[in-house]
């Protein structure tokens, strides 16, 4: 993975979370400012947003990692002895 590459999972990995967290939370707050139920649904969509976040991230992180290691396993056969049979 380059530098590009790698700021540019940062870069998602952020937008993603705060994307994720923030749009449950203010609905919550929202909902609470016309019902008058503060906390309840500020604290449901808070919970909901860090389940969001976290569903989000952990994808990000697996695609990431398994195209990582799909780059690795995309090396040279002689680099480890065996040959494919034919």
């Amino acid at each position: 993975m380059n530098k590009r590459e790698a700021f540019s999972l940062a870069v998602n990995l952020g937008w993603t979370m705060l994307f994720s967290l923030l749009i449950p939370l203010l609905i919550g707050l929202w909902v609470d400012r016309k019902l008058g139920t503060t906390p309840l649904f500020t604290l449901i969509g808070a919970v909901l947003g860090i389940l969001a976040a976290t569903v989000g991230v952990a994808r990000m992180a697996i695609r990431s990692f398994g195209a990582a290691a799909g780059e690795e396993s995309k090396q040279p056969e002689e680099a480890n002895g065996e040959e494919e049979p034919k």
